[in-house]
This record gives structure tokens, C-alpha cells and sequence, in this order.
């Protein structure tokens, strides 16, 4: 909700800090499908989650998707689509989620951002983020779903 200056009546609106995040599978024919799971700097304990990161100015949302992917693993996506999303732990944030394909490329960790990055199936799965978060809805999506379209 904007505030209103009891004085000048000017609105002032809280700023909006927008952030992807996205889950990648892979369809390899004849092999169980998987996931893209990394493991940032900044995780906390020994736990693996999906590519995430903050929309830049003059970007749309699908765009810092394909980038923040790329840059973090030059990996190559594609079938984009939206998942949902969450207002976010840090002040005015919100996260939007997203589910696309693997489409190329072999995982090149961005090292200055990912301590490492590999795909997982269902039944190899690392520690993964608590049940509250976004990034555990998307990965809960994918083991629930057999074929996600």
C-alpha cells in the first residue's frame, strides 16, 4: 500500500525489488529426467536449490531468466514458463518462479556466485530448500509430476 503525506498529501509507493527464479529439467531419451540444482555462496548449510537472481534494469522477466541461467552455469534454456511467486525474505522483494527445459551447453560454474552446479534425478536428490520457499514449491512441482508439459 502507498503512503500519503499528512502535510503535502503526496503518495509515495514502495519500491519493488523483482527476482527470478527457475527450475531446469532435462529429458535425455531412455534416462530418468533431472534437475538443475547449485549450490551459492550464500546458502546457508549443505543444502542445493535452482538458479536465482535479480531482474536488471530494461530487462523483462523472461530475459533474466535465459541470462541469470547462462550466467551462472552457460547453460542454454528453453519453454519457458511461468510457475508462480512469493514475496521474498528481503525488504520490498518478491520472487517470481519459473519451470523451462534444458535446451544445450555443458554446466560451467560462475564460481563467483556458485560454490557448483549438476543435475539430479528424483531418486538422487541432495538437501533441498524448507517447504515454505518458492524454490521448494518448483522442485516439489517436478517430483510430483510425472510428464510436466
Amino acid at each position: 500500500n502507498g503512503k500519503c503525506c499528512p502535510v503535502c498529501k503526496r503518495e509515495v509507493w514502495p519500491r519493488i525489488s523483482p527476482a527470478i527464479i527457475v527450475l531446469v529439467r532435462r529429458k535425455v531419451p531412455g534416462e530418468p529426467e533431472k534437475v538443475l540444482l547449485v549450490r551459492a555462496h550464500n546458502f546457508r548449510g549443505d543444502f542445493h536449490g535452482l538458479v536465482a537472481g535479480f531482474l536488471e534494469v530494461g530487462e523483462s522477466l523472461e530475459e533474466c531468466v535465459i541470462r541469470e541461467v547462462y550466467e551462472e552455469t552457460r547453460l542454454r534454456i528453453k519453454n519457458l514458463k511461468y510457475f508462480g511467486s512469493q514475496s521474498w525474505t528481503y525488504p520490498s522483494g518478491i520472487m517470481i518462479g519459473f519451470v523451462a527445459d534444458y535446451d544445450e551447453g555443458e554446466i560451467v560454474v560462475q564460481e563467483s556466485e556458485l560454490k557448483s552446479a549438476s543435475w539430479y534425478t528424483k531418486e538422487n536428490l541432495p538437501r533441498i530448500p524448507e517447504k515454505l520457499s518458492i524454490a521448494r514449491k518448483l522442485i516439489d512441482y517436478w517430483i510430483d509430476s510425472s510428464n510436466i508439459q
